[in-house]
């Protein structure tokens, strides 16, 4: 895995003008570093290959937790990775950090094959509901990523509200939809009502400007994520 590298991007509380912590991104090792999409397609769908990455992603955020003990981390796992037995051999080691670390559940599809023999006789969501409850029940946050998006719709959401601490809403993923701003609007709003109904954190990403942050602020959206508070970097501030 000497090919890939940890990048950085803070969340900010804009109403206390508080760093809350960073999004721990995956990026290659290029002049300019991007997420290798192909690549992490083939190591989450090959077992094998899965296993020694995870060796490697626990070594290095291993090192990053004992280096900044008092800094909050989000990591990404894809639905997949949860059925893993080695994902949860991560967990139960990590659990000591457990309190500095929010696993983040991207909204892509977990792509099984009719062979896969970590489905058994339930059905996947039912996997689901107890690979939650088992990650919930270790100590960890959870947090589902890019909510209204992918997997993670409505319907899914409510499925794990009890084992929720936290939904991520993108502005990124409402741009290339090109919705308008009154129709944006009210996607915002309808997740900030679902988060205040079940008391959940809602971070806004793709914040890119002080006005967008001033306005989400005004309405009372105060985590945020973005170019606009920093683009994904090796570096760690200790303040906003």
């Amino acid at each position: 895995m000497e090919d890939l590298q940890f990048h950085f991007q803070p969340k900010v509380d804009v109403q206390n003008k508080r760093l809350i912590g960073y999004e721990v991104l995956l990026r290659n090792n290029e002049q300019h570093p991007y997420y290798p999409v192909v690549k992490m397609a083939e190591i989450i769908h090959d077992r094998k290959e899965h296993s020694l990455f995870l060796k490697w992603f626990q070594e290095e955020l291993m090192r990053l937790v004992v280096l900044c003990p008092t800094v909050q981390f989000s990591i990404n796992f894809a639905p997949k990775q949860l059925f893993y037995p080695e994902t949860h051999v991560f967990f139960t080691e990590m659990q000591p950090y457990a309190k500095q670390l929010t696993i983040e559940i991207t909204e892509d599809a977990p792509l099984f094959t009719a062979s896969n023999d970590t489905i058994n006789s339930l059905t996947i969501d039912q996997h689901f509901l107890s690979i939650f409850a088992s990650i919930k029940e270790k100590g960890y946050c959870i947090a589902l990523d890019d909510v209204g998006s992918g997997r993670n719709s409505l319907e899914e959401v409510l499925k794990y509200t009890p084992y929720l601490d936290q939904i991520k809403f993108s502005m990124v993923n409402c741009s290339k939809k090109k919705l308008t701003e009154a129709t944006l609007q009210l996607f915002l709003h309808a997740w900030q009502r679902f988060s205040e109904d079940y008391q959940l954190d809602l971070i806004i990403e793709g914040v890119e400007n002080q006005k967008m942050s001033d306005e989400l602020r005004e309405q009372g959206m105060f985590l945020q994520q973005g170019y606009y508070f920093g683009k994904p970097s090796k570096c760690i501030k200790k303040g906003y």
